[in-house]
């Protein structure tokens, strides 16, 4: 339960989960971005052909579950108790979902790589078994609200959608032992995809952006009717969605355009927080968050045209789909979750590590612990690179989806050190830190 960090001779603040809650699953989730950006430029023929087979899932899950639901799990953990003013319900359960979800992520990224049903459908059983510990954990934790607010209410429709996510995954992976699902494998995955993907990541992240928008860039959400309006749209619009796709019914548009207006609205509210906050200039934090939030827009509308299916041919449809799941899986989801990551675990480090001191000796402040020119660097090669590799695939073009994936790979590594420079301040130092030498000359 959260509470005074053993051992550290400090106390947290009541709300916040000791340090290594939430950063276990950050690193792990760091680790997995970094590794599938480092194996895309080896398998660029894969990508290149048909997208539903074994060591494309491989990547995409490594992708899905390592990196963004890892990392959607280890914020909530940070987030929602301090958002909501809430405390933790477990962190004792919450350490036992971490090497559930590792051990059930790793086989089944291994498995669909070589192609073993039965081990793959093991791992699904076990990451729906972190699910439903997460669900419960956060359920529970959400029960002690006296008030729902808009972000309350948005991490409550995410969790359902997740366990459902995974309900559906674990089907999947026994009908690739049992074949129960009568043979319809794309329209399955296009709705698990859809509902993963909005019902369970952009949700949450809609959520929790209404309360971290606001809070990093020192500006307001001063209605919440817009917003409560934009939820009920998503949620509309995702039950839809899915059944639709799941059933190829033509009222796919429809619900596409339900969640296009929600989607709108959400735009036009982060526009308002924005355009109302006090402060002026905007870090490398913010700029990726920004950068995601207009991705998002631009996704908007390519989903809108494969909703209409008016594509000249079902080989560029195929394409087209493959380079938008891709660019809402890099440009949408993980620039933004990189943008908070830049926000989150420096304050996380420098809690842990020097809170004790203010007052008693210079510390260095958090917002110096990444610098300026390794996000820099990470963010131009990232966004460089995630456009060679869209435009690539949807042009079925090798040597950009090549130049693509390994500018990716670069800047996966420049993610990789521009947080190592974060967190080696965790390493205790007999000698003061070059920042701390700054503060006192």
């Amino acid at each position: 339960m959260a509470g005074s960090r053993p051992g550290s001779g400090s106390s947290l603040p009541a709300r916040l989960p000791s340090l290594w809650v939430p950063l276990r699953y950050f690193i792990a989730a760091q680790g997995a971005f970094v590794a599938t950006l480092l194996w895309a430029p080896f398998q660029v023929s894969d990508l290149l052909d048909f997208y539903y087979q074994g060591h494309d899932l491989a990547l995409t899950h490594l992708l899905t579950l390592g990196w963004i639901t890892m990392a959607i799990m280890g914020a909530s953990f940070q987030l929602v108790p301090v958002a909501l003013e809430t405390t933790l319900y477990s962190e004792r359960l919450a350490r036992w979902q971490f090497w559930i979800m590792l051990l059930g992520v790793t086989a089944m990224v291994g498995h669909f790589w070589i192609g073993r049903h039965a081990g793959m459908a093991f791992g699904a059983g076990l990451v729906l078994v972190a699910a439903i510990l997460h669900v419960i954990n956060m359920g529970r934790t959400l029960w002690k609200l006296p008030r729902w607010d808009i972000v309350a209410q948005h991490v409550a429709a995410a969790l359902t959608y997740l366990a459902a996510t995974a309900v559906m995954g674990n089907l999947m992976a026994l009908d690739k032992i049992y074949d129960f699902l009568g043979g319809q494998v794309l329209r399955t995955i296009h709705a698990h995809a859809h509902l993963a993907g909005i019902g369970w990541v952009s949700m949450m992240i809609f959520g929790t952006s209404y309360k971290l928008i606001p809070m990093f860039s020192l500006g307001e959400l001063r209605d919440e009717r817009l917003a409560r309006w934009q939820f009920w749209l998503l949620n509309l619009g995702i039950v839809g969605l899915f059944g639709t796709l799941l059933l190829q019914s033509g009222w796919a548009l429809l619900f596409a355009l339900l969640i296009a207006g929600a989607v709108g609205l959400f735009l036009w509210k982060m526009r308002e927080v924005l355009r109302a906050r006090r402060r002026p200039r905007l870090d490398w934090g913010l700029r990726h968050a920004l950068s995601a939030i207009a991705t998002l827009a631009i996704l908007t509308v390519l989903g809108l045209w494969l909703a209409t299916g008016w594509v000249w041919s079902e080989e560029f449809g195929a394409r087209l789909a493959f380079g938008y799941g891709v660019l809402a899986l890099l440009g949408w989801v993980s620039v933004m979750i990189i943008g908070m990551m830049y926000k989150i675990i420096p304050f996380l480090v420098w809690h842990h590590r020097y809170s004790d001191f203010v007052g008693l000796r210079p510390v260095p402040p958090a917002t110096q612990f990444l610098g300026e020119t390794v996000p820099r660097v990470e963010f131009w090669l990232l966004h460089t690179g995630i456009q060679m590799t869209v435009v690539g695939l949807i042009a079925a073009s090798g040597l950009l989806v090549q130049a693509g994936t390994i500018v990716l790979a670069l800047a996966g590594l420049a993610f990789a050190l521009a947080l190592s420079r974060v967190y080696r301040h965790l390493i205790p130092r007999l000698t003061p830190l070059p920042e701390v030498q700054a503060a006192r000359t």
